[in-house]
């Protein structure tokens, strides 16, 4: 055997051990296992009537996959893609590529192809808009193009003029466990959706996503038929995305700090330094500050609340920016009869609850049910009506 060779073996060897060592750990700690499932997607296209060009025009030149007679066909722009709109290899036929990888080469992108007739269809149809990339291969169109300069655009393609849209989302379908699934994923990959069923025609499902507030920020899971799914990554080059499916349970519900997920662990002293905890029920946790306007704006709310759900557990707690507005911050409860529970904490200090729970602004509330599990978050007084409308639905008024 050669001699060099046995310390990369050994080396192989411990990595090899490391990493099922590791495998095993998660494992033991998640309970369950994880499936990961790649997934093809398909862009979906809508024909849209309007006059807005949010892209930025550019003067078309020879690049790898677009046609060589440059009056053929327009390039855009916007946000760093490439978008190519010209005349298909077909009369009445129009195309549109974007250089989604980036690479400024067309023939690795999928090409969408659409008629006049797709478009005529279209003219009398003005759905909720979702996205800002925009093609039109009309003969007059004004754009607003970057630095608020504005643009008018002359094209040539036979005096047709709506808008093409391409939608802000693509689609894919999965099967788990023998029920099949669909996924619905923004254009940026910000955003997705795990769906039942999805409508055929391309307008109606950007209706349902959008109406329905299906789409959750690919920061946090979906929880679906007991399972837990996450968004792991969307290549558009391979029209491809990745997700993880585990089982959900009691022990492994995800945390975070927003409705449909388990509440943060709750550590804070009251102001008399003893230790707060949760009581069974419903609470109520409002982040506030004494020198917050909006914050003292909500305080009557509050504490017509209080009055009406006395089952209501109200935790308040106080962001300061030092310990010298700690007699203001009494003189306050005190004047405006805030009678439960209040904590007190420094706006700099980064193990505080305001950062354990994501508050950037102030006044934010939430409602935590017995469970510990995050049903209401709020921003603003300007959700006060919200945070009462919830409040009756709980409480059954």
């Amino acid at each position: 055997m050669n001699t060099n060779a046995r310390p990369l073996v050994a080396s192989t060897l411990r990595r090899t051990i490391i990493t099922a060592l590791l495998a095993l750990v998660w494992v033991a700690g998640e309970g369950q296992t994880t499936d990961t499932l790649r997934i093809g997607m398909e862009m979906k296209l809508q024909n849209v009537l309007g006059t807005n060009v949010f892209l930025m025009h550019k003067e078309a030149t020879p690049m790898k996959g677009l046609p060589s007679d440059t009056a053929s066909f327009h390039l855009y722009e916007s946000r760093g893609i490439l978008c190519a709109l010209g005349k298909g290899d077909t009369d009445g036929t129009y195309f549109v590529s974007l250089d989604l990888n980036g690479d400024h080469d067309f023939t690795n992108d999928y090409r969408y192809i659409f008629t006049r007739k797709q478009v005529e269809e279209g003219r009398n149809f003005a759905p909720q808009r979702y996205g800002d990339i925009w093609v039109a291969p009309g003969i007059y169109v004004n754009g607003v193009a970057r630095g608020n300069r504005t643009y008018t655009i002359p094209h040539p393609f036979d005096g047709l003029c709506p808008i093409l849209s391409i939608h802000d989302f693509c689609t894919g379908e999965f099967i788990h466990d023998g029920k099949q699934y669909y996924i619905c994923s923004a254009f940026n990959g910000t955003e997705f959706a795990i769906l039942d069923s999805v409508p055929v025609n391309a307008d109606e499902l950007a209706e349902k996503v959008l109406d329905e507030k299906l789409l959750k920020n690919v920061k946090f899971p979906v929880m679906h038929d007991s399972l837990i799914i996450r968004f792991l990554d969307l290549n558009y080059a391979s029209q491809q995305s990745l997700i993880s499916i585990t089982p959900l349970t009691e022990d492994n519900q995800p945390t975070y700090p927003y409705v449909g997920f388990r509440a943060p662990d709750f550590i804070a002293k009251d102001l008399r330094g003893k230790t707060i905890k949760l009581k069974e029920g419903y609470t109520l946790l409002d982040f506030w500050g004494s020198w917050c306007t909006p914050c003292i704006a909500l305080v009557p709310h509050l504490v017509e609340i209080h009055e009406h759900y006395p089952d209501l557990n109200i935790i308040s707690i106080a962001n300061e920016r030092d310990k010298t507005t700690m007699p203001k911050l009494k003189k306050l409860i005190g004047d405006h009869n805030m009678n439960w529970t209040h904590a007190c904490e420094l706006l700099n200090d980064s193990t505080n609850m305001a950062n354990r729970y994501d508050v950037s602004s102030f006044p934010t509330t939430f409602i935590i049910d017995s469970s510990h599990n995050v049903v209401f978050r709020g921003r603003g007084s300007n959700d006060t009506a919200k945070l009462k409308k919830k409040l009756a639905e709980i409480f059954g008024e």
